[in-house]
C-alpha cells in the first residue's frame, strides 16, 4: 500500500470511495475539488495497484491541524487502511511542526472512535446535535 498526497485529478475516485461510506463527511467530487488546492489542506490517500483504497483530509495552520474527512473503500475496511492513513498523516504533520490535532466524530461511530483512540486521541468535549438532532459528536484531540 502506498500512502501519499492525493492529486487534483483523483477527486472522482476519492468521491467514489466516500460515497460508499455513509459516515464520511459527504463532500463529493465538488467538495474535494475545492479542498485539494487549498494551501492549508492535505488530502492523503492510500493506493494499491492503482486503486484508491481510502483518504484522510485535514487542514493545518499555525501549529494545529483538524482532521475533516476520512473514508475507506468498504471492500477494504478492516485491513488497516484507516490506521495507516492516520499514522501517516500524523507523522507528516509532526514533520511540518504541527503540535496538536483535533477532530469531531459521531459518538455512535464505533469503528472511527476505536481508530482514533488507538491513534492517541482523547476526548476533549461534546458537540450536541453536531450531526443532526440527537446525533452528538465527540471532540477529540492529540498532541504530537
Amino acid at each position: 500500500m502506498i500512502l501519499r498526497l492525493a492529486l487534483p485529478q483523483e477527486t472522482a475516485a476519492l468521491a467514489e470511495v466516500e460515497a460508499g461510506q455513509p459516515r464520511a463527511a459527504g463532500w463529493g467530487k465538488q467538495g474535494l475539488d475545492a479542498e485539494i488546492p487549498q494551501p492549508c489542506s492535505r488530502v492523503f490517500c492510500a493506493e494499491e495497484n492503482g486503486q484508491i483504497l481510502g483518504f484522510l483530509a485535514l487542514r493545518a495552520a499555525g501549529g494545529t491541524a483538524e482532521i475533516l474527512n476520512v473514508a475507506v473503500d468498504a471492500r477494504h475496511c478492516g485491513r488497516g487502511v484507516g490506521r495507516s492513513l492516520l499514522r501517516h498523516a500524523l507523522l507528516e504533520l509532526g514533520r511540518e511542526g504541527v503540535l496538536h490535532v483535533t477532530l469531531e466524530v459521531a459518538q455512535d461511530n464505533v469503528p472511527a472512535c476505536a481508530l482514533y483512540a488507538k491513534g492517541g486521541f482523547v476526548r476533549l468535549g461534546t458537540r450536541k446535535n453536531f450531526y443532526g438532532p440527537g446525533r452528538h459528536a465527540w471532540v477529540l484531540g492529540a498532541d504530537l
